[in-house]
């Protein structure tokens, strides 16, 4: 029975690490980095809190280095290579730990419970609507979705009819259901 349940605990920690570290960054999470594969003085100075601004973070020695969309391990392999291109170490090891960032989207207009609402990994339209509570009673059929400045308007008659056409919606959206007060 204890080997039975080794295995599953191995299993969980796996599937769990392979789920965490395919996460991919976005602007505004936050992790800690350390270097090793020299000693310590020299690389003391690359082990900071990083925050993703603009797509990218700044590496001392390395400048820019672009995160946005990658995930941990990636990252940490890019500045990998960097630091060896520029000749800064020979061998270096990267570790980055990211921290937990809670991410959200905004919903208003005629749904029962408008404000920030936490984001989850393929979150669809319906499903944000979903989690401010549902339309309100006096909601109409188009939601719009704003992102980035650019407005896409859909029908949610049309996303219930075909959910295959139900939009992705990423951290930062806001949602409008349109009615009227």
């Amino acid at each position: 029975m204890r080997i039975i349940l080794l295995c599953w605990a191995f299993l969980l920690a796996t599937l769990t690490g392979v789920r965490a570290d395919a996460t991919k960054l976005s602007d505004g999470d936050a992790f800690q980095m350390s270097v090793s594969g020299a000693p310590r003085e020299y690389t003391q100075e690359y082990d900071l809190n990083y925050t993703i601004d603009d797509g990218a973070i700044s590496v001392p020695n390395v400048g820019r280095v672009k995160a946005v969309g990658l995930t941990a391990s990636q990252l940490a392999a890019n500045i990998e290579k960097e630091l060896r291109d520029r000749k800064l170490f020979t061998s270096p090891t990267v570790v980055i730990n990211v921290v937990q960032v809670n991410r959200f989207i905004t919903m208003g207009g005629a749904v029962r419970n408008p404000g920030r609402h936490p984001w989850a990994a393929n979150m669809t339209l319906s499903m944000a609507i979903a989690t401010a509570s549902g339309p309100a009673d006096f909601a109409e059929d188009k939601v719009r979705l704003i992102r980035g400045g650019k407005v896409a308007e859909y029908s949610r008659k049309a996303l219930k009819k075909d959910p295959s056409t139900d939009p992705k919606v990423l951290p930062q959206d806001y949602i409008e259901v349109t009615g009227e007060f």
